[in-house]
C-alpha cells in the first residue's frame, strides 16, 4: 500500500519545532510530512494578517502536494478545516487536534478583557519610571491575567489575534472530507464539549478521545504518535 503525504500546521504562538519528536517517530510511516511554520511567529508579520492571508501561506506551500492527510493544532486546527472547505480536492482526510474552533461568549469576554489590559498596561509604562512599570506589570500577569501569551506579542499580532477571533461553528457544516478529531479530555482552552459539538456539525467525522490535554504532543510525543496512528489505521 502507497504510503500517504502529511501536512501538518501548527497553533498560535507555537512552530514546527514542537513536532520534530512526533515526526521523528512516524517518518516510516509516511512518504512525505511537511511541518509549516505560519507566518507571525518564528519572524515579525509586515502587517495584520486574516484568516485568507494564512490560508494563502498555506497554499503556497502546499502547491506540490495532492490529497494529503491535513493536521492541525488549535489555530492550526481552524486553518485546516478551512484549507479543506476551500480545497476539498486536495485533502485526503482531515485531522483536527484540539482545535480552536468553536469560540464561546466567556472566551469573547477574556479577550476584551485582555485588550483593555493592554490598553492599561501601555498606560502605565509611560506614566512610571521602568522600574516600577515591570512591577505593575508582572501584578497584572501573575494575579489577573495568569497568561503572558497576549502581552508578549508585537501590535500586528494582537490585531491578527483580534481578526481571527471568530466563532468558526457555522462554517464547520462546509467541511465535505473525511475528519478525525483528537480531542485531550483535560484541555481547559478547547474544552471537550466543544468536540462533541463540532461532531455533529461536521458530516463524516470521528471524536477520537485521549488521556491528555492541549498540547499532548509536546509532553508525550510517544503516545500522541501512537493515538495519530492508531486514528489513521497505519
Amino acid at each position: 500500500m502507497p504510503k500517504e503525504n502529511l501536512v501538518i500546521i501548527h497553533g498560535w504562538r507555537d512552530s514546527s519545532n514542537s513536532y520534530q519528536s512526533v515526526i521523528e517517530l512516524i517518518n516510516q510511516d509516511f512518504n512525505v510530512i511537511r511541518a509549516l511554520d505560519l507566518p507571525g511567529f518564528k519572524t515579525p508579520l509586515p502587517r495584520p494578517y486574516t484568516f485568507e492571508d494564512f490560508i494563502q501561506f498555506i497554499e503556497e506551500n502546499t502547491k506540490q502536494l495532492d490529497n494529503f492527510y491535513l493536521l492541525g493544532h488549535s489555530f492550526g486546527g481552524a486553518l485546516a478545516m478551512l484549507f479543506a472547505i476551500k480545497h476539498p480536492q486536495k485533502v485526503k482526510k482531515l485531522i483536527l487536534y484540539n482545535p480552536a474552533i468553536v469560540r464561546s461568549t466567556s472566551k469573547k469576554i477574556k479577550v476584551k478583557i485582555l485588550r483593555t489590559l493592554a490598553r492599561i498596561v501601555k498606560k502605565v509604562e509611560k506614566i512610571f519610571p521602568q522600574k516600577i512599570a515591570l512591577f505593575i506589570k508582572k501584578i497584572i500577569y501573575r494575579f489577573i491575567v495568569r497568561s503572558y501569551d497576549y502581552f508578549n506579542v508585537d501590535d500586528n499580532l494582537k490585531k491578527t489575534m483580534k481578526n481571527i477571533y471568530q466563532d468558526l461553528s457555522e462554517k464547520a457544516k462546509e467541511v465535505s472530507v473525511p475528519t478525525i478529531m483528537l480531542w485531550g479530555v483535560y484541555d481547559k482552552i478547547t474544552p471537550l464539549k466543544e468536540g462533541k459539538l463540532l461532531q455533529q456539525l461536521i458530516k463524516n467525522s470521528q471524536l477520537i478521545v485521549f488521556e491528555g490535554g492541549h498540547s499532548y504532543h509536546k509532553k508525550d510525543p510517544e503516545k500522541f504518535a501512537k493515538i495519530l496512528k492508531e486514528a489513521l489505521n497505519i
